[in-house]
């Protein structure tokens, strides 16, 4: 059952299914200390129960199947990972966002990492950073594979490939999606992968 413990990384909902879905899962689970918000563990319950049997391949399939994988390892004893009650709770389509924010008002001092996949939720969580000056970097999901490059866990080539995989399977295209996916990763994938890989690495 996962613990109250607050970790440095705080990590929404559609951050934990997009890690969950590529081949670095089983090692970024156990790798990476972070915390998540009983809001976002409510979400995840949700996409495991909203479709009973989704087809293999489509949008509903690929968050049920990641969902499974967080709850499963937010749940085992010996899991690094924790889930914190947010209250009040908020509610509608954007409150594991929300309850993001609302931990950081509570409790900004113990993170040092945000990660949360909408842009426009990461600038207002900067904002709110920034309003009581503090010290905590807010990033798109990409940024937990970077740590596990960072900390010798996986070799270049791994990153790269299983970054792409990520922003391939999440259906992320456009100049702005792409750009901001690899924000905060100081890392050149183009040395590595081919031209084949273009639409999936930043811009130039």
């Amino acid at each position: 059952m996962a613990s109250e413990a607050r970790y440095p990384i705080l990590a929404d909902t559609s951050s934990l299914v997009a890690v969950a879905n590529t081949t670095q899962w089983e090692l970024l689970k156990d790798a990476i200390n972070l915390t998540t918000t009983n809001v976002c563990k409510h979400e995840l319950q949700n996409h495991v129960s909203s479709n009973k049997y989704p087809p293999e391949g489509s949008r509903e399939h690929y968050l049920k199947q990641g969902s499974q994988r967080v709850l499963k390892h937010l749940d085992e004893d010996s899991s690094p990972w924790s889930c914190v009650t947010v209250v009040p709770r908020p509610h509608g389509p954007d409150a594991g966002e929300q309850s993001l924010k609302q931990e950081l008002y509570e409790q900004a001092s113990s993170y040092q990492i945000v990660t949360i996949l909408d842009s426009a939720a990461r600038r207002s969580i900067r904002r709110l950073i920034d309003n009581d000056a503090y010290d905590i970097d807010v990033v798109g999901p990409p940024y937990l594979l970077y740590i596990l490059l960072d900390n010798d866990l996986i070799s270049k080539p791994e990153f790269c490939e299983a970054t792409v995989e990520m922003i391939r399977t999440e259906g992320w295209t456009g100049y702005e999606v792409v750009k901001n996916a690899w924000t905060s990763i100081p890392v050149d994938c183009s040395e590595i992968l081919d031209g084949e890989y273009d639409d999936a690495l930043p811009p130039n």
